[in-house]
């Protein structure tokens, strides 16, 4: 079985013999799109197209309840099953909210499907379920996006998920779900610092020994709560967190950053206590460790300020970004409860 590494070069290699430019000019309507554009693309994914015996089947007729009569343009099927589901616009469109409403709605009408995928063809949005939402609809932010136009190494490798032969949907959203756990804590956490909540307000009142919370005390904390004071905090838990770990070296920001990521990924397994999950830093590389005990090493990271590492089991892998690390979720899970 070939190795992720060479299905990125058989991807690019494919993608980029393919005349983008030609397709593009032939591409004056929606079935054009679709012919040349959308099925080449997922043929370099080696995704079979066809009415039987295939896993690409174009105009799927899915039991969609209330819109009885319609299809959506592909479905991607496993075991017989739609999986995935892909909404085609003309190439000159741009994709809008009003084209993912509609794929939401086919989605959400739409029996085992996991993936929405919409697409003009150069442009493709990856969608799944919106697990934060009131809803069980699509996410309104995709969790991928390629553009055939502008491919990179980090597009590719993340495309070659998607390889008939890799793909696990089941990784892959949840990998997404991760993601966007992480995303919206940061976001949630940034918002609450720029405009604190009456409750953490009294929560840092608290902590100063405070009895009663007047409107003007109320008012102090808020304006001494700013982009000083957190930074003052962050360099006192850096030397916090760095002593803590026994190690007598200065702990980097981006260290502890990948360490909160690792740590969250490893607590969400009802296996493995948040309180087990530590670390040891070193010259030259970062331990994360369980219980406090090197001898029980999940992976070390390698951080500098132009190279981001981690090794797992003596391999080393890139992670450039939050999403690198959320795909190592098995890997990392594995390794901790191994180590239990």
């Amino acid at each position: 079985m070939p190795t992720i590494q060479q299905i990125v070069k058989e991807i690019r290699k494919t993608l980029s013999s393919f005349d983008i430019t030609k397709g593009i000019e032939l591409s004056d309507n929606e079935a054009k799109t679709r012919m040349y554009l959308v099925e080449p693309f997922f043929e370099s994914l080696r995704y079979n197209r066809g009415f039987e015996n295939s896993n690409l089947v174009p105009e799927y007729d899915a039991d969609f309840a209330s819109l009885k009569g319609k299809k959506v343009d592909y479905a991607i099927l496993f075991r017989n099953k739609p999986e995935i589901i892909v909404e085609v616009k003309k190439c000159s469109v741009k994709l809008n909210d009003k084209h993912l409403a509609q794929l939401n709605e086919y989605f959400n009408n739409t029996n085992d499907c996991k993936i929405g995928i919409l697409t003009n063809g150069i442009q493709y949005e990856f969608y799944c379920r919106n697990n934060n939402g009131n809803n069980n609809g699509l996410h309104p932010t995709p969790f991928y996006v390629f553009d055939w136009e502008n491919i990179d190494g980090s597009q590719l490798e993340k495309l070659a998920e998607f390889y008939v032969t890799e793909i696990n949907t089941k990784d892959i959203i949840d990998s997404a779900q991760d993601s966007f756990f992480m995303e919206g804590f940061e976001e949630a956490l940034f918002k609450e610092l720029v405009k604190p909540s009456t409750e953490f307000v009294k929560a840092v009142f608290s902590h100063m020994n405070g009895k009663r919370l007047t409107e003007n005390i109320e008012k102090q904390i808020r304006d001494l709560i700013n982009s000083v004071s957190i930074k003052s905090a962050l360099d006192r838990l850096i030397i916090e967190e760095s002593s803590n770990a026994n190690s007598g070296i200065i702990t980097t920001d981006d260290e502890l950053k990948v360490y909160h990521v690792i740590k969250t990924i490893l607590a969400q397994h009802k296996q493995i206590e948040t309180n087990s999950v530590g670390y040891k830093d070193f010259k030259g590389k970062f331990s994360i460790i369980l219980d406090d005990n090197q001898k029980k090493k999940v992976c070390d990271l390698y951080i500098t300020p132009t190279s981001h590492k981690i090794d797992i089991d003596g391999e080393k892998i890139e992670i450039p970004d939050i999403d690198s690390i959320v795909k190592l979720k098995k890997r990392l899970i594995d390794k901790a409860l191994s180590l239990l």
